[in-house]
This record gives structure tokens, sequence and C-alpha cells, in this order.
């Protein structure tokens, strides 16, 4: 996603990441992956009440290792609040690529 940030802008869009941890635990999950917060472009929602990820259904929906987990997911919402595109992932993996993402940002324009 951090490749694409510039199409994003150029598209007149603003990503945001939500995510269903409390900080430290995402703090611990980039350190642990080699990241940092100074990694990330854009910003990211710390959602653990789960009220976010309740609203756009995907809360709790999937077993990934040993543990429930939210159900990744994409949605492309305007600048009204109208929701314009929704992915809502079947297997943890199954996400669009940035690029498919563009192209979805592109066919709104």
């Amino acid at each position: 996603m951090r490749k694409k940030l510039s199409a994003f802008a150029d598209l007149d869009t603003q990503l945001l990441a939500v995510d269903p941890h409390e900080v430290y635990s995402a703090r611990y999950l980039l350190k642990e992956t080699g990241f940092s917060s100074d990694d990330f472009h854009y910003p990211m929602l710390m959602d653990p009440s789960l009220t976010v990820s309740a609203k756009y259904g995907v809360a709790f929906q999937m077993r990934i290792h040993v543990e429930v987990s939210n159900r990744p997911a994409t949605f492309l919402i305007d600048k009204q609040g109208v929701l314009r595109y929704a992915k809502r992932a079947r297997t943890f993996a199954d996400r669009p690529t940035p690029d498919q993402i563009v192209a979805e940002l592109q066919k709104l324009r």
C-alpha cells in the first residue's frame, strides 16, 4: 500500500487502516515484523472495542492460526460517507491488491 500512496493522493483518496488490537499489541507486532510506527505513512485507527469492525460486518468472523480474528476487508467510502465498494475476504490472503484498489477508485471518478 505504501508504494501506491501517491496514486491514492492523485485520486483524492485518503487511506485509513483499521486494526482491531490495542495500541501496545500493534506496536509489538510491528516490532516482531521489523517495522515501526514511523513506517506507516497513513493513519491507523485502533479499534480494540471492535466498534468499527462490527459496523462493517467483519468483527470476529475468521479463525487465523489459533485465534478468532476480524475478517480482512477493504472498503471505499466517498466524501459523503456512502459505501461505494466492499470486499470482505474469505481467507486471510483474499484481499484486493493495491493495483486493484486503484482501479476501483478510477471507476468511481
